[in-house]
Order: C-alpha cells, then structure tokens, then sequence
C-alpha cells in the first residue's frame, strides 16, 4: 500500500499576548450633538489617517485604549456676499486618550485649529478639518506620551487592572479582558497573573492555527471481485457479484483502575485565612519520571466569594535544606472555586533525580491566601 504524506503550512497567529507589541488606539466618533453629521464623519476619517501614519491606530473590535475627540468653536463668522456667503470657523480639537472599560483618562491634547469655506458654516467646518495635517508633529508627541502615561498607569495600579481583567473574565468578555492586559509589560509585578490570566482567555478567543498539520493519504481496501456463471444463456452481461471486506470495529472496554488516596497524610498545614480549607491527600514519588506528585483538596469556606483563583507556588524545600526550583500545575494556575464544594487537583515538582524522605517547607498561594505546609512524607515507587 502506497502513502503519500502532504505538508500544509498553516498561518502564525496575529495576536502574540504580552508580545509588548507598541499600545494601539481606537478613534472613537465625536459625541457632540452640535456638529453635523458630515462634519463629525470627515473628523472620524482624518484622526484615522493620522494614528494609521503613526502606525497606532487598531482595528480590533475589543481594544479598550480610545481616543475621544472634542470641538471647542470659539468664533464663527459668516460673511454674506453678493452671490453665497462665506463662513469663517475658529477653535480647538482637544484629543483625550483613554480607557473605554473603566474610564480612565491617560493624556490629553488641545492644539488650536481653523477653516474657511463658501457655502455657510458647515464647509467651513470641513476645509477646518482638512487643515488639520496629518504629519503634524504634535500628534507623534501625543501618541508617544500618551503610550507612557499608560504604562505609568499600569505599574502603579497593577494589582486593581488584574482585578478589572478578572471582572470581564468572569463576565465572559474575553476579548475586552486580553486588550485590558495588553499593556502589562513583563516589569510589572501581576506580569506572572497577568500571563496566567491571557493563557486561560486563549481557550475563548477565536483560534487561528499555528501548527504545521501532516495528511497521511491511504489507498483504500480492494474490492475483490468474483465472476459466477449463470447456466441460462442470456444476451445480458455478465453478473458480477462484488466481495468487499468491511472491518469489524470492536469496542474493548479497559476498566481503569482506581487510585486510592491514603485516609491521612503526616503534616502540618497552617493556612494564613478563615476562609479556606486544605489538606494533602497523598504525596508520591516516581523515580522513573523524577517527579514527585501531590494530591491537594481545597474548600472555599466564604459563602460570598464565587471566582476563579490563582494557583502558584512560593517555596519548596526538600528535608536537607535544598530548595526545589522546577513546579508545576498541570491543569493550569487558575481554578473555579464554588462555596462549600471541595476541588482537587495535583502538584508537581520535577526533574528529581535522587530520593529524599520528605519536603521541609512548601508555601503555596491560593488566591489571597498562603497555605504553609512542613515535614511532608514522600512515598516512593
């Protein structure tokens, strides 16, 4: 049986979350009621033309960072001539970046403009607006200030943009809540929340592939033909009966067996609040994996508190004083935590070459809490 094996090159996904790519801006239409429409549809399109020139403006339907324009007119003057009249329009564009989720105001530009026109004051409005230039310096300014009074704000708020982040997670805005943590550069302490937070909202976002897929084409099964001759002479062809081998698919049921976990693990646990309960159901070595793995139940003890929780470790110390550097959730750092409903999960700590009798010190983080564990059994297999 031949195989053709075919190679089809998939396209790289264009969002690269936390790549610290440059913060991009969404132009949000003038709200001012006193403006025509016309004219505020000509604004729309130069203040695009502008941030497109300085490669900040963003197409993305979920971007949070806007930029809000508003028209000051503080004189208007028309003129009637003999045959139309003439209408002369001064005042100030004043540009405000900010966030469209929570409001916040970063920075802000007022740069004073003007125009004129015949045919009344809505043309005037319009040659005001074509006057205002697109390589205009002032505008690469603001952008590069307005991108660092961001980032300013970020670090020091980090901890309530993480908290507004989980906000819209929880309330199933997911591309709102990647475009909130866009701007969380990796100097930030809640970077590591914030990188945890983006790889849960990955499952949500729409997928683009990323991966190089193999076809393995295989020729189907032959058909085996067998001619039967029929003994009454007849001018119809010959009847051909056809034998295809079908295969039979059958299901084998592989009862899994199931792991008992010991009635009590030797330790002492202290936990740093009331509202939360924990207990290491069993801690167990493979040497053939050099992992050590520990089974962990957790109970949200707060009738008021329903949120997904971060999950990481602080410390870990082996009996001898060494400290063990490579740990692991293998489900992922963020779990849902109902009241009253225990929830287990696993712990890893790997590349653990020799055997040692037990873990010292593990301090571990959930949510708002420290969980201290001391003189932990390992079991080895």
């Amino acid at each position: 049986m031949k195989k053709i094996i075919g190679v089809v090159m998939a396209c790289i996904c264009s969002l690269n979350l936390l790549a610290q790519a440059e913060i991009q801006f969404s132009i949000l239409k003038s709200a001012q009621k006193e403006l025509p429409q016309s004219v505020t549809e000509t604004l729309d399109l130069r203040l695009k033309q502008v941030f497109n020139r300085n490669s900040a403006a963003s197409a993305d339907a979920y971007n949070v960072f806007a930029i809000e324009p508003a028209f000051e007119l503080a004189d208007v003057m028309v003129t009637e001539g003999l045959m139309q009249e003439v209408a002369v329009v001064k005042g100030e564009l004043t540009l405000t970046a900010k966030n469209a989720v929570d409001g916040t105001m970063y920075y802000s530009l007022t740069i004073p403009v003007k125009g004129s026109g015949v045919g009344g004051e809505e043309k005037a409005m319009k040659a005001m607006i074509a006057n205002i230039k697109s390589n205009d310096t002032r505008f690469t300014r603001f952008i590069r200030t307005a991108r660092q009074k961001i980032q300013d704000h970020y670090a020091a708020n980090c901890a309530t943009i993480l908290q507004r982040a989980q906000s819209l997670y929880d309330q199933k805005k997911y591309g709102e809540a990647a475009s909130y943590l866009s701007a969380v550069s990796d100097a930030l302490p809640c970077y590591e929340q914030a990188s945890v937070l983006l790889k849960e909202l990955s499952d949500y976002l729409p997928d683009v592939p990323d991966t190089i897929v193999v076809e393995r084409i295989v020729e189907k099964p032959v058909e085996v033909e067998r001619i039967v001759e029929v003994e009454k002479i007849v001018e119809k062809p010959v009847v051909v009966e056809k034998i295809v081998e079908k295969p039979v698919i059958v299901e084998k049921v592989v009862e899994k067996p199931v792991e008992k976990s010991d009635p009590k693990v030797d330790c002492d646990i202290t936990i740093s609040t009331n509202d939360l309960q924990f207990k290491v159901l069993k801690c167990t070595g493979n040497t053939t994996q050099q992992r050590i793995t520990i089974w962990v139940e957790m109970t949200n003890t707060d009738n008021g508190k329903n949120n997904s929780e971060y999950l990481g470790f602080v410390s870990v110390f082996r009996d001898n004083g060494s400290e063990c550097r490579n740990t692991d959730w293998p489900d992922g750092h963020m779990q849902r935590m109902p009241p009253r409903v225990p929830v287990r999960r696993e712990l890893y700590i790997t590349k653990e070459f020799d055997k040692f009798s037990s873990f010292s010190y593990i301090e571990l983080q959930v949510g708002n809490a420290r969980v201290y564990i001391r003189n932990l059994p390992v079991q080895w297999q």
